[in-house]
């Protein structure tokens, strides 16, 4: 992103995943605060190459941190909400939560010893949701001068089409098949591109993983930019956009 930002390249949405802290093997910070410091530094090069008065979404959700032994107590880090805190410091501006609801029995089941004793304290309930942040990097003006500045043939184009999201509460079941170890379902990106750029515009993903962003890009005629830092999935996400 340094170098795109230095050859004065620049998008007009962002749609992303940031790999969870700690939850993975691909994925380990020091502490937390690295974890938070490490994003900070990634949205802030997201934030100079993104045009004024574009969108930057951001698929993220809390992470339970398990516990060592029976006698300590696992952590749940509340990455949606410092994430929030943390772009809105940068200059980013808040635009909306909405919350992608998943099928009970995709998710772990943390309410098994609950079922049984019902004894209060004790309650865990099943995370169904995960977080899609959406924010904008500031302009001068409202939305609207993007609107009228958009060409009428282009507008057309990209118009969204009937069944489009009426509430911020989506519902679709997890990707599963994949090489992939966290893969989001096609549909996440699809909406968010369908919703929040125009046929022509630049996509990014800099942590593209397997590439779904991108495919979805392609697939909405927009041109994209995906970056990933292990050859593996680089690999695979270079495959599946042939």
């Amino acid at each position: 992103m340094t170098k795109l930002s230095s050859d004065g390249i620049k998008v007009q949405l962002t749609v992303t995943s940031p790999p969870y802290f700690n939850a993975r093997d691909y994925s380990h910070w020091k502490s937390y605060d690295d974890y938070l410091l490490w994003l900070q530094s990634v949205f802030s090069l997201v934030y100079d190459i993104t045009e004024d008065g574009r969108m930057c979404c951001v698929n993220v959700s809390p992470v339970i941190e398990p516990r060592l032994k029976r006698s300590m107590e696992s952590t749940r880090y509340p990455i949606p909400f410092d994430l929030t805190y943390t772009m809105c410091k940068m200059g980013w501006k808040f635009i909306d939560d909405i919350i992608w609801e998943k099928p009970e029995g995709s998710v772990p089941n943390r309410n098994a010893k609950f079922f049984t004793h019902r004894k209060p304290m004790a309650y865990k309930p099943n995370s169904v949701t995960e977080y899609i942040l959406v924010f904008q990097k500031p302009m001068n003006g409202l939305i609207d001068k993007i609107l009228r500045n958009t060409p009428k043939d282009v507008m057309n184009k990209s118009l969204v089409p009937d069944g489009y999201e009426r509430t911020n509460i989506w519902r679709f079941n997890p990707q599963t098949k994949s090489k992939h170890p966290a893969p989001f379902p096609i549909e996440l990106p699809k909406k968010l591109i369908q919703y929040y750029s125009f046929v022509g515009d630049t996509v990014l993903d800099p942590m593209m993983g397997s590439g779904t962003t991108c495919l979805a890009s392609k697939n909405l005629d927009r041109n994209y930019i995906g970056i990933e830092r292990n050859e593996e999935y680089f690999n695979l996400a270079k495959e599946r956009l042939v």
